[in-house]
C-alpha cells in the first residue's frame, strides 16, 4: 500500500521549515537578536526591519525560552556528568582533559539580584573563568602586570550545591584540571570559599583588594566620619601596609586606634573579623610578585554584561523557566560560543 504523508510541503521540507514556518538560520537570528537586544519588543521590531520577516516580542520570547530550554537541560546533564560516580558494572570511560588557555587560570564566583514574578528579588549565581597573562617584568624591582583574558561565563538561579556543579563543569571544559596553577579571586563570601575548597584544591585562594580597602574605609568612617582629613589619612596608611603584606601590622594599628577598655564599634570589630578569618588570602605582596590577580573585576564585569544589561532593565520582572533560558544564553553569547552552542541543539519540527 502505497504511504501518504499528509499536511506538509516539499520545499517546506527541503527548507528546513519547522513548526514556525522560519528556516533554521532566521530563527538562530531571531533568538541572538532577542538575547542581545535588552528588550524582546526592540529586538523583534529591529528583526523585522531588518529582514522584512514580522516577527511579534511574544513569539521572539517564546523562541527564546523554547531553544534556551533545551540548553538548559543539556547544561544540568553536563554538570550532573561531570561529578556522577560510575556503577559497580559500568564500563568506565575516561574523558578527555582539555587543554587550558593558559598556565595559570582564574576562578572567580558572586552573586547578583533579579526580579522573578511571584518570588520577588533572587540571586543569579555566576562564575567566570579566565586565563592569566603576565608581562615579564624588564626590571628587577619592576611588579609583572597582569591580565585577564578569554573569559567564559555560567549563571541561574541555582542553590549554593547546584551552582557547585555547574561552575565544576565549566571548569572542566576550560581545562582547569590541568592547568598549572588555579587562582581564585573572590570577597568573603563563605559559600564560595566552601566551593572553591572542595573543587580547586590545591588553589591559591585571594580576598579581592578593593573588598579588602572597603572595609577598612567603613572601620575609618565609623571611627573619625566620613571624608574627614584623619580618616583619610589613617586609610592611606593602611592600605600602604596591606598592599606590601603587612597584615599583623595592620591589626596593630587598628587595635591603636581604639581606646582600651571600651567596645569595638561595629565596623571595626568587623574588620578585625575579616582580616583575620581571611588572613591567608591576603598576602598581596606574594600575589603580586608572583604574577597573579588581586581583583575580582572580572566575575564583577560578568555580572554586569551577563545579566544585569539585559535582565535588569527598569520594570523588568522575568519568570523563572524564562530567566534560566535567558542567562544560560547570555553566558554563552558572551563567552563566544554561539555557533558551538546552537549547533547543538535540536530544532523544533512539525515533521519530527
Amino acid at each position: 500500500m502505497l504511504s501518504v504523508k499528509l499536511g506538509f510541503f516539499p520545499l517546506d521540507e527541503a527548507l528546513q521549515l519547522g513548526e514556525h514556518c522560519w528556516t533554521p538560520t532566521t530563527i538562530k537570528q531571531m533568538v541572538k537578536l532577542g538575547v542581545e537586544i535588552p528588550s524582546y519588543r526592540r529586538a523583534a521590531t529591529n528583526f523585522s526591519e531588518l529582514t522584512e520577516v514580522v516577527v511579534s516580542k511574544s513569539r521572539l520570547g517564546d523562541l527564546v525560552k523554547s531553544y534556551g530550554g533545551q540548553m538548559v537541560a543539556q547544561q544540568a546533564a553536563e554538570a550532573e556528568a561531570t561529578i556522577k560516580a560510575p556503577a559497580k558494572d559500568d564500563q568506565i570511560l575516561w574523558r578527555a582533559l582539555p587543554e587550558p588557555d593558559s598556565e595559570v587560570m582564574n576562578v572567580s564566583c558572586d552573586g547578583t539580584m533579579i526580579n522573578i514574578r511571584g518570588e520577588g528579588w533572587k540571586e543569579v549565581k555566576m562564575v567566570t573563568i579566565s586565563a592569566v597573562e603576565t608581562e615579564v617584568a624588564l626590571e628587577r624591582d619592576e611588579e609583572k602586570e597582569v591580565q585577564l583574558t578569554r573569559h567564559s561565563y555560567r549563571a541561574g538561579l541555582w542553590e549554593a550545591k547546584d551552582f557547585a556543579k555547574q561552575q565544576w563543569a565549566e571548569g572542566c571544559r576550560r581545562g582547569l584540571e590541568k592547568a598549572r596553577q588555579i587562582v581564585s579571586v573572590n570577597d568573603g563570601a563563605l559559600w564560595i570559599w566552601l566551593i572553591i575548597a572542595m573543587c580547586y584544591a590545591p588553589c591559591v585562594e585571594i580576598i579581592d583588594w578593593w573588598h579588602a580597602v572597603e572595609k577598612i574605609w567603613e572601620a575609618a568612617t565609623s571611627l573619625w566620619g566620613q571624608g574627614e582629613p584623619q580618616t583619610v589619612a589613617w586609610v592611606k596608611h593602611q592600605k600602604q601596609r596591606l598592599w606590601a603584606g603587612q597584615l599583623r601590622q595592620l591589626l596593630h594599628q587598628v587595635r591603636l586606634a581604639c581606646p582600651r577598655g571600651q567596645p569595638l564599634p561595629d565596623k571595626v570589630r568587623a574588620l578585625v573579623s575579616y582580616l583575620f578569618h581571611n588572613r591567608r588570602r591576603m598576602d598581596y605582596l606574594t600575589y603580586r610578585q608572583a604574577g597573579y590577580p588581586i581583583g575580582s573585576g572580572s566575575v564583577e564585569s560578568g555580572c554586569k554584561v551577563v545579566v544585569q544589561e539585559r535582565m535588569k532593565q527598569a520594570g523588568m520582572r522575568w519568570s523563572r523557566q524564562g530567566a534560566q533560558a535567558m542567562l544560560a544564553w547570555r553566558s554563552v553569547l558572551l563567552s563566544d560560543r554561539w555557533d558551538e552552542v546552537w549547533a547543538s541543539l535540536k530544532p523544533t519540527s512539525k515533521l519530527a
